[in-house]
């Protein structure tokens, strides 16, 4: 028998799970991959109460599990089985039955059986949900291509159906190709009880022009997973961030910018000496300097609101990032060697960050050589972009309070710059590390994750 302190975590998983499914939208189709029994009942109890609760009709369609169980664990999760019954809210029927007919699995019969469901919803319901356990397959004549072909098919479809949407996948029940095959299919994956959105998924009208992934869905549902969990970690400061942004916004900056204006009219005064408009001037830069903060602080406030996680070719937004800065630099020496440059999963922020660490290179590097270079190396598990130049090496209590997230005041200038840049790539699962080397130069890295497939 389960202790207390076991019950009190899966009651808090199923809670978690329960409310990330609360947000889903119509049309969303959704793997699970799971490695027990347990986890597999408590994340399939979750999503068809969320959807009970949104007044939708559920259909489970059962392999493995017997159906007394299912509606054991249901109840456990508070459902009303037997009214549920009754209403006509939920219906149970075996998955194989439900999938092939004579034996034969007819894709396009499947896809529209499930799509006249949704749309035929009576007024008493607002949509339809399906929830399938897919080990059915393996027990059949069809290979798993067969089931691919209907899980592509029936994303096409979906997107415009009263519908969510559960497919589940044991991961001792299927090899990695299989897997790594389910997940281009579907727009959100559940993996480890977490709801995330699946960076490896393509689009139904892409299909045709994308190659089988690589059998590597370990490392696939593990990436997805610490992405998913480092943009909840930021999604928690999210108000924090904006709170800080309107009041630079609004207080700040407005303010500064009234300071630059009766600045700029005040120089243009004939009875100002020298010593006067050097005064002024360094107000102006001073002010300058501050307003350009702001902007950074309020562009952080973006970036966690408006981030994607999609693929980005690195090699062209390295290319982008050296032109941006050479607007504003068109007199400094910029070496870059990004051969090979592969695809990584960010998003397009990731352009803003590269001209952060740039800018950070130029404007700090020594008086005589204000160069800078920009590098790609890549491990099995890793792509680092590293930048370096000429110059001191970030103070250690800056790096220091960079890597433990504490905020303190950074003395290297640009040291909301440098925030702007952690910010940017942990929001994508990336990280902002300093390598060590030469005293006399300055390196800063970040490390990004390669796309598998």
């Amino acid at each position: 028998m389960p202790n207390r302190e076991d019950v009190v975590a899966a009651d808090c998983r199923y809670a978690d799970i329960r409310a990330q499914f609360d947000d889903l939208d119509p049309g969303a189709h959704v793997a699970l991959f799971y490695d027990s029994p347990e986890s597999q009942l408590r994340v399939a109890a979750a999503f068809v109460a969320s959807a009970l609760q949104r007044e939708y009709e559920c259909l489970y369609l059962t392999d493995d599990t017997d159906p007394e169980e299912v509606f054991r664990r249901f109840r456990e999760a508070g459902i009303d089985v037997d009214a549920r019954f009754d209403a006509g809210d939920l219906r149970v029927r075996p998955a194989a039955e439900a999938y092939l007919e004579g034996g034969h699995l007819d894709v396009d019969r499947i896809v529209e059986a499930l799509a006249t469901a949704a749309e035929n919803v009576d007024d008493d319901h607002e949509g339809f949900c399906a929830v399938g356990e897919n080990s059915w397959c393996y027990r059949t004549e069809h290979d798993f291509d067969d089931v691919a072909a209907f899980e592509a098919a029936f994303d096409a479809r979906r997107a415009d159906l009263p519908a969510v949407t559960l497919c589940q996948y044991g991961l001792d029940d299927f090899d990695d190709e299989a897997i790594a095959t389910a997940l281009r299919s579907h727009e959100y994956v559940v993996y480890r009880e977490t709801l995330c959105r699946n960076p490896y998924y393509v689009p139904p009208e892409e299909h045709a022009g994308v190659d089988d992934p690589e059998p590597n869905a370990a490392l696939m549902l593990e990436q997805t997973y610490d992405i998913a969990r480092s943009r909840r970690r930021l999604e928690r400061h999210e108000q924090r961030l904006s709170v800080l942004n309107r009041i630079l916004r609004h207080d700040i900056r407005n303010d500064l910018n009234v300071v630059l204006g009766n600045v700029s009219t005040v120089q243009e005064s004939e009875a100002l000496d020298d010593a006067d408009r050097e005064r002024l001037a360094t107000v102006e830069r001073v002010t300058t300097r501050i307003v350009d903060r702001a902007e950074k602080a309020r562009y952080v406030q973006r970036t966690l609101a408006d981030s994607t996680i999609d693929r980005i070719d690195l090699g062209e937004t390295v290319a982008d990032a050296v032109a941006d800065v050479h607007e504003t630099y068109p007199e400094v020496s910029i070496t870059v060697d990004v051969a090979d440059a592969p695809t990584v999963l960010a998003d397009v922020h990731l352009r803003t960050a590269l001209v952060e660490l740039l800018t950070n290179a130029v404007v700090h590097g020594t008086a005589d050589d204000r160069s800078a270079t920009i590098a790609v190396s890549r491990t099995d598990d890793l792509v680092t972009v590293e930048v370096h130049n000429p110059g001191e090496p970030i103070p250690e209590r800056d790096r220091r309070a960079l890597r433990s997230g504490i905020e303190t005041p950074l003395s290297h200038g640009h040291g909301l710059g440098l925030w702007l840049v952690k910010w940017i790539v942990e929001n994508f699962g990336g990280t902002l590390r300093f390598p060590g080397g030469d005293p006399d130069e300055c390196r800063i890295a970040i490390d990004l994750r390669p796309v598998e497939a």
